[in-house]
């Protein structure tokens, strides 16, 4: 079962409706896909996702330039060792770890084509077939941002996630209209961003969206000031979910021995694939700590590879978690579309991610 090539094709997905949080806004979202065939003439796909800071389509470039010779010739089911020589080329720069979740996601697609397995079965088996998914309301004016919580309230979705941070007085308004615009069954979720400047401000701010039923707060301070996010935890009554403060194991050790985190927020793309993802996932239960998934936003094939790690996890999180980034997409490269009900998501069955390239799409998307 040994690799026989690697590819990485740079893409933009555009957006249906511009995304816009605290670092600003977004038209499309500059991707990789990764083929990686093996001797059978099988397939596998994974995504270089968008990052805020950008990137991956010179990540594109440096997978085909250095990276592809040296997993041309190993045997896709040595995924211990193809990750420890992923690793090795991911130890310059955190960006990187995009890259590898590209490559690593693509093997471990192309290892459940081969031995006609789902990969959350490689994994350990699954434990859930459907995610819960948070609502997903993005910065705007008020009256948009309101609307857009009451069409997902309508959709089923449980659990809203709000992006907040620019302005308090504002925010707060707007939480508040959210709040009695929505059954109060729904739940709801801040995302700061690291807007919030010190613990002072972050007290004051928690103690009044706990006031409109906010039961967590996601990334309130800066991910460095790990001692002040723990008191902010020990003296507030919310949730405080870790998310820039998380890429791999390290990061995560680092927040679990600072007791900073009441859950850990992973991304596939920032740890490095199904891997490093399943490797975080371990360490927060060791310290007793549950975890959420984020979404970059990935397109269909790196929300698939999410939604394997989710069913397969122990310690995921029974509060929502974000696979719903490819959703905004009003096109995308892969042949299927993964399903949506109630606000969860279904975990897509088939031999690997469960998910296949459309080769037109992505020759249309592709750009040099």
């Amino acid at each position: 079962m040994k690799i026989v090539s690697v590819e990485a094709i740079p893409v933009i997905l555009p957006f249906r409706k511009a995304v816009s949080d605290i670092w600003g806004t977004y038209p499309s979202s500059r991707h990789g896909i990764v083929i990686v065939r093996g001797e059978s003439g099988h397939y596998g796909a994974g995504e270089i996702a968008f990052a805020w800071f950008g990137g991956a389509h010179s990540l594109c470039h440096e997978v085909n330039t250095h990276w592809a010779d040296l997993l041309v010739g190993m045997d896709i089911r040595d995924i211990s060792l193809i990750n420890e020589k992923l690793d090795h080329l991911c130890s310059f720069s955190k960006r990187h770890l995009l890259a590898k979740a590209g490559v690593e996601t693509a093997i471990w697609d192309l290892l459940g084509k081969e031995l006609r397995q789902p990969v959350y079965q490689l994994l350990g088996g699954r434990r859930r077939a459907e995610i819960p998914l948070t609502g997903g309301v993005s910065m705007g004016v008020q009256e948009e941002m309101v609307e857009a919580a009451v069409q997902h309230a309508a959709q089923g979705y449980g659990e809203l996630k709000l992006k907040i941070g620019a302005d308090d007085r504002k925010d707060l308004e707007m939480v508040s209209a959210i709040r009695a615009a929505i059954p109060d069954s729904i739940l709801l979720r801040v995302d700061v961003n690291m807007a919030w400047r010190d613990p002072k401000q972050a007290k004051r701010m928690i103690d009044e969206l706990e006031k409109h039923g906010v039961h967590m707060v996601e990334q309130p301070l800066h991910y460095d000031r790990l001692s002040e996010t723990a008191w902010l935890r020990r003296n507030t009554n919310v949730s405080i979910l870790i998310d820039e403060g998380i890429w791999d194991v390290p990061d995560a050790k680092r927040t679990l021995e600072a007791n900073a985190a009441d859950l850990l927020h992973v991304y596939i793309s920032e740890s490095g694939g199904i891997w490093g993802s399943r490797q975080v996932f371990e360490l927060a239960a060791h310290y007793g700590v549950d975890c959420t998934i984020g979404s970059m936003p990935e397109g269909v094939i790196g929300a698939a590879a999410s939604a394997h790690i989710a069913a397969a996890m122990a310690n995921l999180s029974g509060h929502a978690s974000d696979i719903r980034g490819f959703t905004g997409y009003l096109e995308d490269v892969a042949a299927e579309e993964m399903t949506i009900r109630n606000g969860t998501l279904i975990v897509p069955e088939g031999p690997g991610l469960g998910v296949t390239i459309d080769f037109d799409k992505l020759r249309k998307l592709s750009v040099s």
